[in-house]
C-alpha cells in the first residue's frame, strides 16, 4: 500500500486520506475539501453564520458519512470559509510605504472595492493556504484520525491570526508575489476603492488630484476654455521653428567640440546614422518574424 504522500501525488490533485488500508478520496472542488480551514476558524468568525455554530466539532462522523453533506456542499459554507480566511490573509499583505519600507494595507478591507486586485489576490491564495495546512499541523490525515466522540477545540482569534500571519508571508515569498503586490499598490485607480467615502479614499484622491499642493493646479484645457470665454488669444506657439533656426552647422560643431575640421564631424554623423539604420533594420526583422 502506498503512503499518503505518494498516493496524493499520483491522484491528480485529489485529497486522499488513508487508515487501516482504507482510502477516502475528497476532490478539492468539494465542500469537504475546505474542512481543515473551517475547523481552524475562531468561534467569532463562524458566528457570522450561526447555523454553523451547531456543526459537529468532532469530524469523525462528518468525514465518514454523508449526514452533514447538505451543510457542507452549498455556497453558504464556502462563503463563510472563503470570506473569513481571505479577509484574514488580507491583514498580512504588505504594501510599499511612500517614505520607504513596507506597511500593512491602510484602512479596512471594506473600504476597497471587490474588484481591487489585492482583494482578489487574497482569494486566489486560498488553495495555497489549504495546501500549507497539510504541512502545518492541520492536515486532513490528522482530521481523519480524530477519535470518535472527541471534539476539536475552537482556536482563539489570536491563535488563528498567528497561524495565518505565519503562512501568508511564506506563500508570498515562495510565489514571488511581492513585486506584483508592489505594482498593484503603486498603480491604484479610483475604481479600486469602495463607492462610499473613507479616509483612505480621500488620501488617494488628494494624491491623485494633487489637491494638497501649495501651488494651484491648472490645466491647458481649462486655460483654453477660459480664454475662449473671455475672447483672449490663447494660441500656443510652435517652438519647432525656433529650434530649426538654431541648428548648428558642422563647422560650428567642430569648433565647439575641438575638432580641427568639420569633416570629422561629418564622419561622426554618418557613423551614427549607419548604426541607427542597422538597429532599425534588426528590430524590424524581429517584428516580421512574429507573424
Amino acid at each position: 500500500m502506498k503512503d499518503v504522500k505518494e498516493q496524493k501525488q499520483n491522484d491528480n490533485g485529489e485529497i486522499i486520506e488513508m487508515k487501516q488500508g482504507q482510502v477516502i478520496k475528497i476532490p478539492k472542488n468539494s465542500g469537504k475539501a475546505w474542512l481543515t480551514l473551517f475547523y481552524s476558524l475562531p468561534q467569532e468568525f463562524v458566528s457570522k453564520r450561526p447555523v454553523y455554530l451547531n456543526f459537529p466539532r468532532c469530524p469523525y462522523e462528518v468525514l465518514r458519512t454523508d449526514k452533514y453533506d447538505s451543510m457542507i456542499n452549498n455556497d453558504t459554507f464556502l462563503e463563510l470559509v472563503w470570506d473569513c480566511v481571505a479577509w484574514s490573509a488580507w491583514q498580512y499583505f504588505e504594501v510599499p510605504y511612500q517614505k520607504g519600507g513596507y506597511r500593512e494595507i491602510p484602512g479596512s478591507a471594506a473600504q476597497y472595492s471587490g474588484d481591487f486586485p489585492l482583494w482578489r489576490l487574497s482569494y486566489s491564495m486560498l488553495p495555497l493556504l489549504r495546501d500549507k495546512f497539510e504541512v502545518s499541523g492541520f492536515s486532513f490525515q490528522q482530521l481523519y484520525n480524530v477519535p470518535e466522540g472527541t471534539e476539536l477545540p475552537w482556536l482563539t482569534y489570536q491563535q488563528f491570526g498567528n497561524l495565518i500571519g505565519t503562512l501568508v508571508p511564506e506563500i508570498i515569498q515562495e510565489q514571488n508575489w511581492q513585486p506584483m503586490i508592489d505594482e498593484i499598490w503603486n498603480n491604484r485607480t479610483i475604481e479600486d476603492f469602495d463607492k462610499r467615502g473613507s479616509q483612505v479614499k480621500l488620501d488617494f484622491m488628494r494624491s491623485w488630484e494633487h489637491s494638497r499642493s501649495r501651488k494651484k493646479a491648472v490645466s491647458i484645457e481649462q486655460l483654453a476654455e477660459d480664454a475662449e470665454e473671455n475672447s483672449i488669444d490663447f494660441d500656443i506657439p510652435d517652438t519647432r521653428s525656433a529650434f530649426e533656426n538654431s541648428v548648428l552647422s558642422e563647422l560650428q560643431i567642430a569648433e565647439a567640440v575641438g575638432y580641427k575640421t568639420h569633416g570629422a564631424v561629418l564622419k561622426r554623423i554618418r557613423h551614427i546614422a549607419d548604426c541607427y539604420e542597422d538597429f532599425i533594420s534588426e528590430e524590424y526583422q524581429k517584428y516580421l518574424e512574429t507573424f
